[in-house]
């Protein structure tokens, strides 16, 4: 383990000692080129090991979806590797792909190509990035009666968290770009309490999650995650009914 890490607590359960560091964003994530200075957090192993399960999924699934510069290169260098190690996988997305007529926000026609995927695994591993980030910019670990919540938002959900929480005062706000854009996310700390904080996530660009390709105002392509106390978590998430969290979409050309 990194000296840096000696002697302390995971930062995802609060409860256990870490053994090891582990980077909040997995590196598999990202292009050989770009895993240099992505942030670690010290981790026991039952939580390195829960989070390293949710990773192998979704390092392959989610760069269907990439926009960002380098997403045709992450497709083709990464990934097919990664389904011939697990071949129920690769059946599960190649019968599970569909060609979709969509209207866009401007009232335009595309067609899409649509890829399954596991919102529940989504959001898991993103309370966990959050937990780590929490850690990893203002040294917090959640108090026990703190919940985390994550949730892939509509269109109508990001506009709705912006204006609720993103744009308000904060104790502290960090916003960082890794891998040229692959993730992009914001973060901001409350001003009376450090348990409260509040999340925003771009993943490769811009991937856009939906319920259903047929109906535009079911997509998203924002990942938001919030801890605190629970009562005030829970009351925050359930005025907001923008949630899109079963499917992935590729546009023509990546």
């Amino acid at each position: 383990m990194s000296k840096k890490f000696k002697g302390e607590c995971c930062a995802y359960c609060a409860k256990r000692d870490a053994i090891t560091g582990d980077h909040v964003f997995a590196r598999e994530f990202f292009l050989l080129a770009e895993r240099d200075d992505l942030p670690q957090v010290p981790a026991c192993v039952e939580c390195n090991n829960d989070k390293s399960k949710l990773e192998h999924y979704l390092t392959a699934v989610l760069p269907f979806g990439g926009r960002h510069s380098a997403a045709a290169q992450n497709l083709k260098s990464m990934v097919p590797k990664r389904l011939s190690k697990n071949a129920k996988l690769h059946r599960e997305l190649a019968s599970g792909q569909q060609r979709a007529e969509i209207s866009t926000t401007r009232g335009q026609s595309v067609e899409v190509m649509t890829v399954p995927i596991d919102g529940e695994r989504v959001e898991q591993l993103f309370a966990m990035i959050a937990k780590g980030l929490v850690w990893h910019h203002w040294k917090v670990y959640l108090g026990n009666d703190c919940v985390v919540r994550a949730q892939t938002v509509t269109r109508f959900g990001e506009q709705y968290f912006d204006e609720l929480i993103f744009r308000r005062n904060a104790r502290d706000r960090v916003q960082v770009s890794l891998g040229q854009g692959a993730f992009e996310y914001e973060g901001v700390l409350a001003t009376d309490n450090s348990d409260l904080t509040a999340w925003r996530f771009s993943i490769y660009g811009g991937l856009a999650a939906c319920e259903d390709p047929a109906t535009p105002e079911s997509f998203g392509s924002q990942i938001i995650v919030l801890t605190g106390p629970k009562a005030l978590v829970e009351a925050i998430c359930s005025e907001n009914a923008g949630t899109a969290n079963v499917g992935i979409r590729l546009d023509d050309g990546h």
